[in-house]
């Protein structure tokens, strides 16, 4: 086995596992894309070591790098949820260095795989956004009464406690006074079961309102997944349809 071809098996891998459990469960976890990470890491740093390469050494913590700052900006942006910035990490560890067979972007592998993903899933988004649309609910973001939370929701508003009157607002203040927190929306694992609880009770107290605003964060892993399978086995198609065009 050629040893381009390892690290695209353990991306394979780790997007079918995280397509189960993302399907299955609507969490991606930790144990996946943390191990998947530190093996591309690892594989690229022997790699490299071995080949006497100081870019393939490297490779590895780069490509996870770039992957994690591009996830983290469509985190930001309210359209993935940690899992998938995890993933999406994984994948750049893994795939940074890949040779595709067909396409030779001038960007990162990383964005080949977004970009093929995209290409694949378009035409189920477009009939969900249509949905959510007809339906007059936004695309980004939901209302959900507190009594539904569940675990892993990502919050699109801060609620904390200061002095004993809770607060709602679109970031966490900026304070050094002492607060408690019981909705973060910086954090990308999503409200926990002690949270949730706390919301219930506040709500049970009045203190809140019987809804909040959260991320609407769609199972990406399947696009990924996809974005994956197709980058490994055909290449960028983008890249491919671009220069066809100009050709």
């Amino acid at each position: 086995m050629e040893s381009h071809a390892i690290p695209a098996v353990l991306a394979l891998a780790a997007v079918l596992i995280a397509t189960y459990t993302d399907l299955r469960e609507r969490i991606i976890p930790n144990w996946l894309t943390v191990s998947f990470t530190a093996a591309g890491i690892a594989f690229h740093g022997f790699l490299g070591a071995f080949q006497g390469d100081l870019f393939v050494a490297v490779s590895g913590a780069l490509g996870a790098s770039i992957s994690f700052a591009i996830g983290y900006v469509l985190w930001r942006a309210g359209g993935w949820a940690g899992g998938d910035v995890k993933l999406f990490t994984a994948l750049g560890s893994l795939l940074f260095n890949y040779k595709m067979p067909a396409g030779n972007p001038i960007y990162p592998v990383p964005l080949t795989i977004l970009f093929n993903g995209i290409v694949a899933a378009a035409p189920f988004l477009f009939i969900y956004v249509l949905i959510l649309r007809s339906r007059r609910q936004g695309v980004l973001f939901a209302r959900v009464r507190v009594g539904d939370l569940k675990e892993g929701m990502i919050p699109a508003e801060a609620v904390f406690e200061r002095n004993g009157t809770v607060y709602r607002s679109s970031v966490l203040p900026n304070t050094g006074h002492r607060i408690k927190i019981y909705a973060n929306p910086k954090r990308m694992e999503g409200l926990t079961v002690y949270q949730i609880r706390a919301l219930k009770r506040l709500f049970r107290e009045r203190k809140i309102d019987g809804t909040i605003r959260i991320k609407r964060c769609l199972p990406f892993a399947p696009v990924l997944a996809a974005g994956t399978l197709i980058t490994v086995l055909y290449g960028d198609l983008y890249w491919l349809f671009l220069t066809g065009v100009l050709a």
